[in-house]
């Protein structure tokens, strides 16, 4: 009995349990099944709907390497970008029919195709190479999502998306980024020859670098009353374009004058070129020995039996390096002797070739930031102020044209004479004093502090002066009393965008070329195909808006325009052009709309030349490449290169800073390409 009830519980017991495997397994089934008619319609709904929903993402300006206004601002917002939904930017033309189709299968069943945005993520994002908060890649998916009883699959068609910007990083923050720029020659710069009222008299002309938007400007200009008022503020320098110069120390001799090339409007106003007079620069009564601080009885040089009372001062004027004037043609700087031989031999008298803070005009006067160990040399003519206490004397010494100079000539240490007479630079008795050197000094260290000669400061430095010429300063003294910059080696530079750190690292920028070839998408073998592809064959029309790359290995030189084409090459889609190899030749290259720029970067070219005097729209980052010219440079945008070297043979030039492009500033995001990959991945869900 009890075996009877035992066999008959499992029996009842298995019987359980197999119907509720039976029923689980027909569940199973059923799910399994209505998960196959999901996919059919999920699959169904991508087959019937795909050109439908591509049509919409053209028509809404979506696809390849362009993007809508409304996907632009989703992209290159600074922050991170969650799972969005582009339904809102496109035409639904095709979930309706799904719908229709769905029911005809089952009531329950529902198709539905949407545009998405996902799983996107920053990609620059090291400071101490370049973080961009706006970089960033994920998918576009255009995914299908079946149902049927409940069960739901979705199929997923999904392209890459990338979003960078094709300036350069770091070296889009300067005007003119040299790498190595003295290459164990500091005074190689210095071969310009020009006169005493700052034009060149014959051979090279300066390269000026003008490092913010002028009334000249080809693509952003300011009036003159914009680019004057945003010359005036402190801190102008955060706004413009830098200037690098890399490696050794480089000197560059200020050019005299406020003519067509005079750089004499870093130290005085020039308002009328024809009327400039330089004014004359007073040293603190607190930087002079003690002799200065009170009137002094000395003989009077028209009678030296008699003594008089003369208060005495010290200032002094500053110049610019000239060769030639109206007496001498050459080494005119030095006539007079009031400057040394020894000075003669170590300057010279040629000035630079660079003139990176602009020209004289207003409104192209451009001082910005100098980073690097750049500095400037300039003569100062020393003199002592004399103000007879006689009311005679007084008046006969104010009386004298030109009025009396007693300047104080540079001497070597083992020259120094304490009895040295200090007289009239014209030789004249004037009714001033009998001076003589003892006087004045009581050794050479406090004499030099006061002598005529030679002034080498950090270039930086300048910045200061400049602002007090702004300012209007009276009466003037050298140096400045503002310390707004300094001297910056460059060691470490910081780049800020509001609050988000771009860059924190070596001026040379080591690593910009590796961040532009990681940018790049689309790829060509060879120049030749880059044309075929880009260049319009009827008009001739550049049109990229994207970021590529040309391996060419056969190291040919990329010329723009290329062989066979007038020049100028418009451009109407920028873009950036990463070129593994070869140089760059320039002919003329002119961007069609403002808001876009083009980049070119040469990783391994060693030269960059400018072919023509034509104007030339473009970016070139090529830090291994030399900067030459056949011609007059006329350059808008941003120049980095490994050398510059001078040219003895150089038409000169300009190279214009484009402060749209400044990376710390909102104009750079006007620079960002979106691009989408033309190959699509499945995926399932």
């Amino acid at each position: 009995m009890i075996l009877v009830i035992v066999f008959g519980s499992v029996l009842l017991l298995l019987g359980i349990t197999l119907h509720q495997y039976a029923v689980r397994q027909e569940a199973n089934i059923h799910h399994i099944t209505s998960g196959e008619v999901a996919h059919f319609l999920a699959e169904s709904g991508l087959s019937v709907s795909i050109r439908s929903v591509r049509d919409a993402l053209k028509a809404a300006g979506i696809g390849g390497n362009t993007g809508s206004v409304e996907l632009n601002s989703l992209l290159t917002r600074p922050a991170p970008l969650p799972d969005t939904s582009l339904m809102p930017l496109l035409k639904d033309t095709w979930n309706e029919d799904l719908r229709d189709f769905a029911t005809e299968v089952d009531r329950s069943a529902k198709i539905g195709v949407e545009v998405w945005l996902r799983e996107f993520g920053p990609t620059e994002t090291d400071p101490a190479v370049w973080a961009d908060p706006c970089a960033k890649s994920g998918y576009l998916s255009i995914e299908s999502t079946g149902e049927y009883r409940g069960v739901r699959r979705t199929l997923a068609i999904k392209r890459r998306v990338y979003v960078s910007n094709i300036l350069p990083p770091v070296v889009s923050k300067f005007t003119l980024h040299v790498a190595d720029a003295a290459r164990g020659q500091e005074g190689r710069y210095n071969i310009i020859r020009n006169d005493y009222a700052g034009g060149v008299t014959d051979g090279p002309k300066p390269v000026i670098c003008l490092n913010h938007d002028t009334p000249e400007s080809p693509l952003e200009p300011k009036s003159l009353a914009e680019a004057l008022s945003a010359n005036t503020p402190p801190d102008a320098w955060k706004h413009r374009g830098w200037i690098y110069l890399g490696g050794r120390q480089v000197r560059l001799q200020i050019t005299s004058g406020a003519g067509a090339m005079g750089e004499i409007f870093h130290f005085y106003d020039v308002s009328n070129v024809n009327l400039f007079q330089a004014i004359r620069f007073r040293t603190p009564a607190a930087q002079l020995p003690e002799f200065f601080s009170h009137p002094a009885e000395l003989p009077v040089d028209k009678d030296p039996q008699r003594q008089s009372s003369y208060m005495l001062g010290h200032g002094f004027v500053i110049e610019g390096f000239h060769d030639r004037s109206s007496r001498a043609d050459h080494d005119a700087m030095y006539q007079g002797n009031i400057l040394s031989s020894k000075e003669q031999a170590a300057y010279g008298a040629q000035s630079s070739q660079l003139h990176i803070f602009g020209e004289a005009r207003k409104g192209f006067q451009s001082r910005t930031k100098v980073v690097g160990n750049v500095r400037a040399a300039f003569p100062r003519f020393a003199n002592i102020d004399i103000t007879p206490q006689d009311t005679e004397l007084a008046r006969q010494f104010s009386s004298l044209r030109p009025p009396p100079m007693y300047l104080l000539p540079a001497m070597a240490e083992g020259d120094f004479d304490p009895g040295r007479l200090i007289t009239d630079i014209l030789g004249r008795k004037t009714g001033g004093p009998v001076l003589v050197a003892a006087l004045l000094c009581s050794d050479y260290k406090q004499y030099a502090s006061l002598m005529s000669g030679i002034v080498e400061i950090q270039y930086a430095k300048l910045y200061n002066t400049m602002q007090d010429v702004l300012e209007n300063v009276h009466p003037r003294q050298y140096p400045s009393g503002q310390t707004i910059l300094d001297a910056d080696d460059g060691g470490t530079i910081e780049l800020m965008r509001d609050t988000a750190l771009l860059y924190r690292g070596r001026a040379e920028a080591p690593h910009a070329t590796e961040v532009m070839r990681k940018r790049a998408q689309c790829e060509f073998g060879s120049i030749a195909e880059f044309w075929k592809a880009c260049l319009d064959e009827k008009t001739g029309m550049l049109h990229i808006n994207d970021l590529v790359r040309i391996r060419n290995d056969e190291k040919i030189t990329f010329t723009l325009p290329p062989a066979g084409r007038n020049p100028p090459l418009k451009v109407s889609g920028g873009g950036l052009i990463v070129l593994d190899e070869g140089g760059v030749a320039l002919r003329g290259v002119q961007i069609a709309v403002p808001d876009d720029a083009l980049t070119i970067v040469a990783v391994n070219g060693s030269t960059v030349s400018v072919e023509n005097t034509l104007p030339n729209h473009v970016n070139i980052l090529a830090p291994k490449a030399d900067l030459t010219a056949q011609a007059r440079i006329d350059l808008t945008g941003t120049v980095a290169v490994g050398n510059f070297p001078p040219d003895p043979r150089s038409a000169g030039g300009v190279i214009r800073y484009r402060q749209i492009q400044d990376p710390t500033q909102a104009g750079y995001q006007a620079f960002y390409k979106i691009h989408i990959d033309d190959r699509d991945s499945v995926w399932h869900e």
